[in-house]
């Protein structure tokens, strides 16, 4: 990989990152807020496990440890955990668009369950339901990438607590789900 291409790489990979944080910081409570995702995949040999701890200490600065746990051969192990992952979600067809999605999270307070709301890109995201997702209140819709229609991608915003990454990020082409990021542990102080 050229030098251009490897920091083109680096700025891919820090908007999918970045586009998939929805609560900030300042919004977790002194102590520790537990978050455990599990990632799978039809191009991830076995399920991965991410950790997240946030802790708010006393003095307004926080802690954060960040684990990512995945068993597999060497050539398995190449798309190695959430950074790995959020790059082949965006590679592989589930054409995550960032400007969209940085939309809808900064915007789930407002979206209301039945509605449908058109995007940048020419999204259309119908808001289905809210649903529990690992003990937290969740807005879950869908859409179809304007330019693969056999493609869903399903996302869950959460509503009661603060979830430092996206609580679900799934993708269907067709009837497979080629990738699955759910949130599955949940604790806070």
């Amino acid at each position: 990989m050229t030098r251009k291409g490897f920091v083109a790489f680096i700025f891919l990979l820090a908007g999918v990152v970045f586009g998939l944080a929805q609560a900030e910081l300042e919004e977790f409570p002194p102590g520790v807020t537990r978050m455990v995702w599990t990632l799978s995949g039809s191009e991830l040999a076995a399920p991965q496990t991410l950790r997240l701890s946030i802790e708010g200490l006393p003095d307004g600065r926080f802690r954060v440890q960040l684990s990512i746990e995945a068993e597999g051969a060497p050539d398995e192990l190449g798309m190695l955990g959430f950074l790995g992952s959020a790059v082949y979600v965006q590679s592989a067809g589930a054409n995550l668009d960032l400007a969209a999605l940085l939309t809808l999270i900064r915007r789930r307070d407002l979206l209301q369950v039945g509605e449908e709301y058109a995007l940048p890109g020419g999204i259309l995201f119908r808001v289905q339901r809210t649903e529990d997702i690992a003990g937290v209140t969740c807005l879950v819709g869908e859409y179809t990438p304007p330019d693969d229609p056999t493609t869903r991608v399903e996302l869950g915003f959460a509503l009661s607590d603060p979830v430092y990454f996206l609580p679900r990020l799934r993708v269907v082409k067709g009837e497979e789900v080629t990738f699955e990021m759910e949130l599955v542990e949940y604790s806070r102080p």
